[in-house]
């Protein structure tokens, strides 16, 4: 379930710092809303947030900014907004909604929306709730969605506080976005540390991060060795990696997992496992990956619990077939994009049509396309509806891993800026 955090009403002092300290305790997504400023002002305030977070911000005006400060991502209010580019990109954009006819046509072209007001808003006296038969009507549509409608996560948005987190996820919602129930609250920190909590016992599950579009694999056979690779892309500012050592001694492994793990957390970055559920529990990582032969994704979850991630491998429809069956996955790795020496029993290659076919059909699943991907492949694999691509030897090309790292950020951030200039330009508000 998704757990979402937008910007203050009015201005406050310690709006950065607070941020800080939610980044720090969890929080993974944060709407920058603030209609007032200037392009000039929110760039001076957006220069403030420290790096490491700012993956994390989502913007709501002046969103040619959101490129030059590596933001994740855009939100779109005007109704009329409808950019044309914005079936196939998994990252880039949300919407608010306010009935259920545009909840309905933006089902398949966002990732994510907000629907609103829900409930009787906490920051805006006298605002809302929504009439009670459009929320029943919504919340019907809601729980009966399928296959493609699923695609984009519904966010209740609008008065939910600790409270009421559990109601809005009954009625159907995927998760929850506050306002005034963090920022209206003595403590604003520990209020979010107890909407997470509500958010988590409510649903059954931990509230799950927003992965980043950028999944960092480690390799055998470098000059550098694991621990080594891991400090230099978590200072080049990489915040999804994935420990792979094939064929490692047990002992060796898990030691090196926890001093992976370790660096990854100090940094504020997520370690996944790959194919060992064991090591994963042993050293505190955050999940695990399981290839096709790897193990059962079911058993899988049931030791992991609903607190750690779980990634599977994807390489033709039977696997997809499998993966949405399982209902135990949070992503798939899908591919090979192209032929890569670092398989050993290398599937078929699905090149950008294969992949886009798959990522269809695994919908709302979400898929990181792997397989030999460089800077120049990211236009076209952000363009199949892949949430993101899994990398590895183009980030240790030549030693230069903080200008191969900032490089795929670049393209990666690139393909969603040509994507959207191409399309009408959003109202801003």
């Amino acid at each position: 379930m998704t757990l979402v955090v937008i910007s203050p009403e009015r201005d406050r002092a310690d709006e950065l710092a607070v941020l800080d300290a939610l980044c720090a305790a969890g929080l993974e997504r944060y709407h920058v809303r603030k209609p007032h400023a200037s392009a000039v002002a929110l760039a001076a305030w957006l220069q403030g947030v420290p790096t490491r977070w700012r993956a994390r911000l989502v913007l709501h005006q002046h969103h040619e900014l959101a490129a030059r400060f590596g933001l994740g991502g855009v939100h779109h209010r005007d109704p009329g907004a409808e950019p044309a580019s914005v079936a196939g990109d998994a990252s880039a954009v949300s919407r608010s909604c306010h009935d259920l006819a545009t909840l309905r046509a933006a089902a398949g072209r966002y990732p994510s929306v907000f629907f609103c007001p829900v409930f009787a808003s906490v920051s805006k006296p006298g605002h809302g709730p929504v009439a009670a038969g459009e929320l029943a009507a919504v919340s019907s549509w809601l729980r009966a969605r399928t296959g493609e409608e699923r695609r984009p996560e519904v966010l209740a948005l609008g008065g939910v506080t600790a409270a009421n987190a559990a109601q809005a996820l009954a009625l159907g919602f995927d998760g929850v976005a506050v306002i005034g129930a963090v920022w209206e609250a003595p403590d604003p920190v520990q209020a979010f540390r107890e909407l997470q909590a509500r958010v988590a016992s409510a649903s059954g599950a931990a509230v799950r991060p927003s992965l980043p579009p950028l999944m960092c694999l480690t390799q055998d056979g470098l000059p550098l060795s694991h621990v080594e690779q891991a400090t230099r892309l978590v200072g080049a500012g990489a915040r999804l990696l994935q420990l792979r050592m094939k064929g490692a001694e047990p002992a060796r492994w898990r030691e090196t997992a926890r001093q992976v793990v370790d660096i990854c957390h100090a940094r504020g970055a997520l370690c996944l496992i790959n194919d060992s559920v064991e090591v994963a529990l042993a050293t505190g990582a955050d999940g695990v990956h399981l290839g096709r032969t790897d193990g059962d994704w079911r058993a899988a979850r049931e030791r992991l619990g609903p607190g750690r991630l779980l990634g599977g491998t994807v390489n033709n429809a039977a696997d997809a077939a499998a993966a949405r069956a399982a209902g135990a996955l949070d992503y798939v790795g899908v591919g090979p994009w192209r032929f890569t020496t670092n398989k050993r029993k290398l599937a078929p290659i699905l090149g950008a049509d294969g992949i886009r076919e798959l990522v269809a059909q695994l919908a709302p699943l979400p898929a990181w396309a792997i397989g030999g991907i460089g800077a120049a492949d990211l236009a076209a694999v952000r363009s199949t509806g892949a949430a993101g691509a899994a990398v590895s030897s183009v980030l240790f090309r030549d030693g230069r891993v903080e200008a191969n790292y900032a490089a795929l950020v670049a393209a990666w951030e690139q393909a969603a800026v040509g994507a959207c200039s191409r399309a009408p330009a959003p109202a801003i508000g």
